[in-house]
């Protein structure tokens, strides 16, 4: 058996429960969890998902290449703490897989909170926009917010947490901007720059040494007016690995994504190997939800990220099991539930069920009595998230180690015959 599936196969088999399936890590066994169904789904056949996992079994193989993952939703993704924990898991998946932290945005710039793992303070006169103020207008691009300034100079200063499982120190910088009057200079502290580059949507700058905190400064040319509007960085550490971009607006459902208009482009930037869309739970919050309304909406966006990165995999999460109101259950669950399995059927995406997996309608009760979730019914506790995290890594990667077998087993299977043939006595007369 290849070391990159007897290594995998290791890992599933680590830990065990009663019922549940093995476990990557262990995760703490609940009765009312369905570990049983906590599976992959490719309803429309497993053509995207086969690129995915042979690009990432070479990257396991030879530690050589880049794959690039963006999770886009709403509050439960701007917390940091279910796509932070998606990031670990896949960049200690086969030792040192940590090519960078990804997207970041100064969230404290619109009065919201900032992810878990890193913070931006700022300085100067700023104004925000979020896909989800509808009384406001404005360019947006793939990370659903923008910073505005028409101060003479501000700054912005990232600054990682010491909390962080992986050091995310970095020598890569870009910046998503809009600058049409061209009025605005960026720098960082000169001592540290290797290499800039800048064109009329973003500013790259590789550093000669690598930081766990940077100084942007902007200073605006008196001669001229403008403004300048920030769209969000990444950071980034190595050329090989896996960077996995966290992307989520507080209340955002999929028509506020639609109101991004440089989504296509900025995300064909980040050339995704792997979209997951955990969009929905905002979408199915009210009495009049609409499946066909929902599924148009989200055959637009998906049409979007198709046009940025054809070959990209496509991964559906459903929502999560919740209440209208804090009083009533939440049935649109099922309903989106439904939607998404026939959405990955067509666009032959992925699916992973946490409707199901958390143990289906009112099943969100539980997981708040067992401090998994909070009282609104609607959102989990940081180790309710951790806990998500964990349960959608294992079921993609035990997927991933079936196919290897499945894989190497054919391929062992088709060498056989050729090994007996070798084996047989050779049939030549060597008589008179």
């Amino acid at each position: 058996m290849p070391l990159i599936v007897l290594g995998i196969f290791m890992l599933l088999s680590g830990a065990s429960f009663a019922q549940e399936e093995a476990y990557l890590y262990h995760i703490n066994p609940y009765n009312f969890i369905r570990y049983d169904l906590n599976q992959m789904h490719y309803p429309g056949g497993r053509e995207n998902i086969d690129r995915f996992q042979n690009k990432l079994e070479k990257l396991m193989t030879t530690g050589e290449g880049r794959m690039n993952i963006v999770h886009i939703g709403g509050s439960h993704i701007q917390a940091g703490s279910f796509s932070g924990q998606m990031r670990t898991r896949f960049q200690q998946m086969n030792g040192d897989m940590n090519a960078g932290w990804g997207f970041m945005f100064p969230y404290r710039i619109s009065r919201t909170n900032s992810p878990f793992g890193y913070y931006i303070r700022y300085n100067g006169s700023w104004r925000s926009f979020r896909n989800v103020e509808s009384k406001k207008s404005g360019t947006l691009g793939v990370g659903g917010i923008s910073a505005t300034t028409a101060s003479p100079k501000a700054e912005l200063t990232i600054l990682l947490e010491k909390e962080n499982v992986l050091d995310y120190s970095f020598n890569q910088l870009r910046i998503y901007y809009q600058n049409k009057a061209d009025n605005y200079s960026v720098s960082v502290d000169s001592a540290l720059i290797s290499k800039s580059t800048k064109t009329d949507d973003y500013i790259d700058f590789t550093l000669n040494e690598f930081v766990d905190s940077l100084k942007i400064t902007l200073t605006k040319d008196p001669g001229k007016a403008g403004e300048f509007t920030l769209f969000g960085m990444t950071t980034e550490k190595a050329t090989n690995g896996i960077m996995y971009h966290s992307i989520g607006v507080n209340g955002a459902h999929v028509p506020a994504y639609l109101r991004c208009q440089l989504f296509s482009e900025q995300l064909a930037e980040m050339q995704p190997d792997m979209v997951i869309l955990g969009i929905g739970i905002n979408d199915a919050y009210g009495r009049r939800f609409s499946e066909s309304r929902f599924e148009s909406n989200y055959a637009q966006l998906i049409a979007e990220i198709k046009q940025a990165a054809p070959e990209a995999l496509i991964v559906f999460t459903t929502n999560n099991d919740s209440y209208l109101y804090r009083r009533y259950v939440n049935k649109n669950g099922e309903k989106v539930r439904d939607s998404m399995f026939r959405m990955a059927e067509q666009y032959k995406a992925g699916v992973w069920d946490m409707f199901e997996v958390m143990g289906g309608l009112n099943s969100i009760v539980l997981w708040q009595k067992n401090q998994l979730a909070q009282s609104d019914k609607i959102h989990f506790t940081r180790e309710g998230y951790l806990l998500i995290a964990d349960l959608f890594f294992t079921a993609f990667m035990q997927d991933f180690e079936k196919q290897l077998q499945t894989k190497h087993k054919l391929a062992e299977d088709a060498a056989q015959p050729e090994r007996n043939d070798l084996s047989k006595p050779s049939d030549t007369n060597n008589g008179e």
